[in-house]
């Protein structure tokens, strides 16, 4: 009799200690397949930017291969290049379509980190403003400006401005959630020097929006610079975001 109950007692314990075994590896299955799929969530998007900063490249490459004696890149802003060369508006609306892309792609991949809504909002407004000034071009040089080069101003001008922010708030976010990191220090450096170059380049242009003469600056190469620092920006934050750990991701 007692044996018997013993042996009964042994066999419920064995059966609770075999679903509590079993209901363990289902919710530890269940978590590496969630974190699967939040990388994958992070992964796609950020792989597309990283691609599209790469493909803005090669046209904006081959305009100025296409530049003759005739230019200045000291003095003649890549504007000047798009709307004096031949070719130079397809290409530049390659560049600035890629760089559209990239920016909307990573928009997309921070959704699921927590705590990046201005961030989603400041890289679409980048990648909309990336898009209006290739369609709307500048005024060639030594004529009136018109309705096209001043939405072209406008919009160029959202463009330097609105990337270095957006780069310095996806890597605070990234920060809070999961710590200091290597690629999370690189893009707030680099989020740094573009901004500094943005603010310079604006402000060396403000003057003449109003009549006046512009800063001492050159003005081509200091836009090459920062243009090419944007593309390098978005590349960098779209690599930080694949480097982003689990924990950053919003449950």
């Amino acid at each position: 009799m007692f044996r018997k109950a013993a042996r009964t007692v042994i066999e419920k314990d064995t059966l609770v200690t075999t679903i509590q075994l079993q209901g363990i590896h289902s919710a530890a299955a269940a978590e590496t397949l969630s974190n699967r799929f939040a990388s994958t969530v992070l992964d796609q998007p950020a792989r597309v930017a990283v691609t599209a900063a790469a493909a803005a490249i090669p046209p904006i490459t081959v305009l100025h291969l296409e530049a003759t004696e005739g230019v200045d890149p000291v003095t003649w802003t890549i504007s000047d290049y798009v709307i004096s060369l031949p070719h130079g508006i397809t290409l530049f609306g390659m560049t600035a379509a890629a760089l559209a892309i990239g920016g909307a792609a990573l928009a997309h991949g921070v959704r699921p980190v927590a705590g990046t809504r201005a961030v989603r909002t400041l890289l679409t407004v980048w990648s909309v403003a990336a898009v209006i000034a290739a369609v709307f071009p500048t005024n060639l040089r030594g004529t009136e400006e018109n309705m096209s080069s001043t939405i072209h101003l406008v919009a160029g001008g959202v463009v330097f401005a609105v990337l270095p922010i957006a780069g310095y708030l996806l890597a605070r976010s990234l920060r809070r959630v999961q710590g200091r990191s290597v690629a999370g220090t690189v893009l707030v450096a680099t989020s740094a020097v573009s901004g500094l170059l943005s603010t310079a380049l604006i402000l060396n242009r403000l003057p003449a929006t109003i009549g006046m003469p512009e800063l001492m600056l050159p003005p081509g190469i200091l836009q090459r610079v920062a243009g090419g620092l944007q593309i390098v920006l978005l590349a960098v934050a779209a690599i930080t975001l694949l480097r982003t750990r689990q924990p950053a991701i919003a449950r």
